[in-house]
């Protein structure tokens, strides 16, 4: 299947790869979503052999090799990998538990689920009931609680709270990144203790919520600022700042200029139109410019500024923002 997805589902929504069950209605309970979603086997551990040698009949002989064991499907016994015997595995039936678990409700609404690249990597995603709609903006951004597992290989199990929702190899490794930049991210070491660490994910998840209820307060704040048309030009000026003029070419000037013209046709877009005379039109036309125009000499240095680093120009935006309203 394209994607690197071999099965999942998604309700409601077609994945853009368009592979998978989409579903009217979210799954009754866990053990129809690992149906659906193709994760009725389970991650098993068995024993590495090694040749020692082969008899005088042309029979080879073998023996375990201590200390490591192979992680397979319970289905087709395919290899995912190969691990100490300290590696403990997080099977399928018990994901679920822990989201369960974690949100302290058996009636979770199960949003996606799947198994990528052969079985090494799954995931869950459901829906927190905590959508955030922001006045004047008629996109609503739903939160997620996440579990990918990745069985045997670096990463291990993890839960994060995501605003990405998972359908493919992309967006799995999109849900990581974002969970690692903004410290959202709780992961089980898959050893035998890992379900003592329950209630710190419970800790976790209630911590990330309380920022995304943060988040929702300040956007709240920003969006009763109006800002005038000096306010903005300020604003711009300030954040994307001309050099010194002595110091300043012909073409650096030219570029700043762009560089401030793409601000302001951001700004006069139709998706930020109609918060564009406030503080939070201002910060939301610099995080696009800084994550979508703002040109990036190699791709890696565009991942690193839009997914896997914390951008500071970000936060200097909000700063800048403020001190041009109260100018």
């Amino acid at each position: 299947m394209s994607a690197n997805v071999e099965s999942m589902f998604s309700v409601r929504e077609m994945p853009w790869h368009r592979e998978g069950l989409v579903l009217d209605q979210h799954p009754k309970s866990w053990d129809e979503a690992r149906q659906l979603a193709g994760l009725t086997w389970d991650p098993i551990t068995e024993a590495v052999y090694e040749l020692v040698s082969i008899d005088g009949h042309g029979q080879p002989l073998y023996r375990p090799i201590e200390g490591w064991q192979r992680i397979a499907r319970s289905d087709t016994n395919a290899t995912l990998w190969i691990n100490r015997e300290t590696y403990a595995v997080i099977d399928h039936r018990e994901m679920g538990e822990i989201v369960e678990a974690v949100l302290e409700q058996p009636n979770v609404s199960w949003e996606t689920a799947g198994v990528l690249d052969e079985g090494r990597s799954v995931w869950c995603l459901a829906s927190l009931d905590e959508p955030i709609q922001l006045p004047g903006d008629d996109s609503v951004t739903l939160p997620y609680l996440a579990i990918t597992n990745r069985h045997g290989q670096p990463g291990g199990c993890t839960l994060r709270a995501t605003a990405v929702r998972i359908v493919c190899a992309n967006t799995f490794r999109a849900a990581e990144l974002e969970g690692d930049r903004t410290g959202t991210t709780f992961s089980f070491i898959h050893k035998p203790g890992w379900r003592n660490r329950v209630a710190q994910a419970r800790e976790a998840v209630t911590g990330a919520r309380q920022e995304m209820r943060a988040y929702e307060a300040l956007a709240i704040e920003l969006l009763g600022i109006p800002v005038s048309t000096r306010q903005r030009e300020l604003f711009i000026g300030e954040f994307i700042p001309m050099p010194p003029a002595g110091l300043v070419t012909d073409r650096v000037a030219r570029n700043v200029e762009e560089a401030r013209d793409a601000v302001r046709f951001i700004l006069a877009s139709p998706t930020t139109a109609p918060i564009a005379h406030t503080a939070y039109g201002l910060v939301q036309a610099a995080g696009e410019y800084l994550d979508h125009v703002r040109r990036s000499r190699t791709w890696e240095t565009k991942l690193n500024r839009t997914l896997i680093r914390p951008e500071p120009l970000k936060a200097q935006a909000l700063k800048l923002a403020r001190e041009a309203v109260a100018a």
